[in-house]
């Protein structure tokens, strides 16, 4: 299961919710999409081993706004919350070539250009401006790099290798 985002509160009275996507340059999740939720703690009565929902309806926007199947009102949600929104990654669509989901990223050794072997991608998060990529060095320290082409030119699947040119200061 990738998890996707989260809900810890609710949107209005209406039982919508506002959740948080840890990725939020796009979203596979869409209506009518079935989901899986897990508590993430024990103020949720989702049950402990979790549970699927459909999602109703969602919208993108300065938030994320979902209505999920049976939940009648603010105070039905309010019973579920906090609880994480997950997929098996063979539920993701299909992407295009060239084209990849982060989560596949996760493992691939960093090299730069040179052949230099600067370390493992562990993670990836997002700082509201721009996906950051966690990089965990072979000297056992770790560095973020904003996930964009000029730092990150390459990705080969085959040998799974990224390419990096990291700052000078993280070298």
């Amino acid at each position: 299961m990738i998890k996707l985002g989260s809900v810890s509160r609710p949107h209005g009275i209406k039982g919508e919710a506002e959740l948080f996507l840890f990725n939020t340059e796009e979203s596979i999740l869409e209506n009518n999409l079935k989901v899986f939720l897990m508590p993430e703690n024990e103020k949720s009565q989702i049950p402990k081993e979790g549970e699927w929902r459909e999602i109703k309806s969602i919208r993108f926007g300065n938030k994320t706004i979902v209505v999920f199947e049976n939940i009648i009102d603010r105070t039905d949600l309010e019973r579920l919350i906090p609880f994480s929104v997950s997929l098996p990654r063979e539920a993701f669509p299909p992407l295009e070539e060239g084209q990849h989901y982060l989560i596949d990223l996760i493992g691939l050794e960093c090299v730069t250009e040179e052949g230099k072997k600067i370390g493992v991608i562990e993670a990836f998060s997002d700082n509201g401006a721009q996906t950051l990529a966690l990089i965990r060095t072979i000297s056992g320290s770790s560095f973020e790099l904003p996930y964009v082409k000029v730092f990150f030119p390459a990705v080969d699947y085959k040998t799974r290798i990224i390419t990096i040119n990291p700052p000078e200061y993280t070298e």
